[in-house]
């Protein structure tokens, strides 16, 4: 037990000295050395838990998309219809924001330009996998009002988009508070969502 505490806290430290070392610089330019300098470790603690710094940024994307994965499970189309009628986000949307805030560094950095740009296309693949899921548990694809290619293309970018304003802009709303905006975006559309339909109505 001791010794898995020591490993997560070694773990950590490196995670978080990786972190901060593409908050300074790109990617290509640091080196195992710098994450040990930082850090305050050895080169051969390093290597008993990486093989490389690009086994250390796959490891720590592997992590976030593992939790997000299985979090989508949660969104079960019989709980769906209750939080639609009653005009409030489902939990695992809060949830998400949730984990999002308590990786906010890492994935700052990440989606940012010293970070791995195909970390992006990997979560936008992943949110536009959980769509299509999603929408198939309540009608078929050939149903819908449109190609389901464009609302997805739409939405994963839209919500990258939120995102990844609300960590540059270091999480002014709280979980619960981002996740209700989105909740009206994606229900309501963008401009009954922000009060402006009423008025071009008008």
């Amino acid at each position: 037990m001791k010794y898995e505490r020591k490993t997560l806290q070694t773990k950590n430290d490196i995670k978080e000295a990786f972190t901060a070392l593409l908050e300074e610089k790109n990617f290509n330019a640091v080196t195992v050395r710098d994450i040990t300098t930082r850090a305050n470790i050895n080169r051969g603690t390093f290597y008993l838990h990486y093989l490389d710094k690009y086994d250390l940024l796959e490891k720590c994307e592997q992590e976030i998309f593992h939790h997000l994965d299985e979090k989508t499970e949660e969104m079960l189309p019989s709980n769906m219809k209750h939080f639609l009628l009653s005009d409030t986000p489902h939990p695992f949307i809060i949830n998400i924001f949730a984990y999002f805030q308590k990786n906010a560094p890492f994935l700052k950095v990440v989606l940012g330009p010293n970070g791995d740009p195909s970390f992006e296309e990997k979560l936008r693949n992943l949110i536009i996998k959980k769509m299509f899921k999603n929408v198939s548990n309540f009608t078929k694809i050939e149903n819908l009002n449109m190609p389901i290619e464009v609302i997805t293309q739409f939405v994963s970018s839209a919500l990258i988009g939120v995102i990844r304003y609300w960590l540059n802009t270091d999480r002014k709303q709280t979980p619960e508070e981002i996740a209700w905006m989105l909740f009206q975006i994606m229900s309501k559309g963008p401009l009954e969502a922000i009060g402006l339909k009423k008025y071009m109505l008008k």
